[in-house]
């Protein structure tokens, strides 16, 4: 199945109202830090923004935290997408009040990227941070991600992600929040400059004339429409920061299955990466030859194979859902193994089933994700 024009098709024309941005590079992704030597520009205005959809609870949560860092000091508005919710979010929203200003957007079910443009419509302030729901900010966030944005103008920048402390996740979760862990030490070591790649909508943060500038977030997109959407602004010359200091805790409540289909959805993605990247640091080959060769061993006997896919994620599933005692290690080996056959059937999906897919991971067309399990 070819996908084509997606970006065009998708892209929200009622954000195309944004003050045109030069396309020029404008260098290095920066590290980490912004130079001290660089003056301070007037502190911009900030908006959170928060897509939510039937959680109630976590939005909830999320808003009564927020409570703590008005009280730090620094000003900001939060504008809530409610997703087509029916779990009574609007009526808890409607009676909630709050010490900062609290827009409320209601609309019709259509996705996270759809509810983070309408978002974007009402914002007032001058830079835009992303966070999801089911998150708690911590002492720092805001002021640091202002700090960059103060100095910068130009300026995209990710925070870190990462579960309380004191919070046991399930096996899965654990190896997804290894893996980000992983990918921020490399940062933080020099090993990776940050980028695009780290625009995760988490805690991520940009002025709100870039996000204009590019149309938003394109509602094609089922699972990575940040990143996507971080690869646009990086056609503007924006550049890219990491600060490891400003923090959220996610607290996922994903089941074994969902995080599953949310895996299968990222491989559906890739395609429509492909339809909007003309240069890119990663092929379908090169994902592929970066793969642990078990893991390429083992999903390559699955893939065209649907009972035996069955059998083995199945398997594998039962495995890691095992509360057996002394098991962590092997079940988290055990995930990456799932990870890859549920990433690459969805890929091979649209391409056509996995016979077409091993023809056309010789094609160096796509970019995908620099983590690889």
């Amino acid at each position: 199945m070819q996908i084509s024009g997606g970006i065009a098709r998708e892209r929200d024309a009622s954000l195309n109202q944004g003050r045109s941005v030069s396309s020029t590079p404008l260098g290095l992704d920066a590290r980490v830090s912004v130079s001290s030597d660089r003056p301070a520009l007037e502190t911009p205005s900030l908006s959170l923004i928060v897509p939510t959809h039937n959680r109630r609870e976590l939005l909830a949560r999320l808003l009564s935290g927020l409570e703590r860092q008005h009280t730090r000091g620094t000003r900001f508005e939060v504008v809530v997408a409610v997703d087509g919710s029916t779990d009574g979010t609007d009526e808890m929203l409607a009676r909630l009040h709050t010490s900062y200003p609290l827009r409320v957007v209601s609309k019709a079910h259509g996705g996270a990227g759809a509810a983070r443009n309408a978002a974007i419509a009402a914002a007032t302030g001058d830079v835009l941070l992303f966070v999801d729901d089911d998150v708690l900010p911590q002492d720092g966030l805001l002021e640091g991600h202002l700090r960059v944005h103060s100095r910068d103008p130009l300026a995209a920048v990710a925070g870190r992600m990462a579960p309380p402390p004191d919070h046991a996740l399930p096996v899965w979760l654990a190896w997804e929040a290894a893996v980000i862990e992983r990918h921020y030490s490399r940062i933080e070591a020099g090993l990776v400059a940050p980028s695009w790649r780290e625009f995760w909508t988490s805690n991520a943060s940009v002025r709100r004339e870039h996000a204009l500038a590019v149309g938003g977030f394109d509602k094609g997109f089922k699972r990575e429409e940040d990143v996507d959407f971080g690869y646009r602004l990086s056609t503007l010359g924006l550049r890219f920061y990491f600060l490891p200091d400003a923090v959220i805790h996610h607290i996922p409540d994903k089941t074994l299955d969902f995080w599953l289909h949310q895996l299968h959805e990222r491989g559906h993605d890739q395609l429509l990466h492909r339809d909007v990247r003309v240069a890119s640091e990663f092929s379908f080959a090169e994902d592929w030859r970066g793969r642990h060769p078990l893991n390429r061993m083992l999903t390559r006997w699955c893939l065209g194979h649907t009972a035996r896919t069955r059998l083995v994620v199945g398997a594998l599933k039962r495995a890691i859902a095992s509360p057996r005692p002394g098991a962590r290690r092997l079940q988290l080996l055990l995930c990456s193994a799932l990870v890859n056959i549920n990433y690459w059937s969805g890929v091979a999906e649209l391409i056509g089933g996995g016979d077409a897919l091993w023809r056309h991971i010789e094609e160096p067309a796509v970019a995908v994700i620099a983590d690889r399990a």
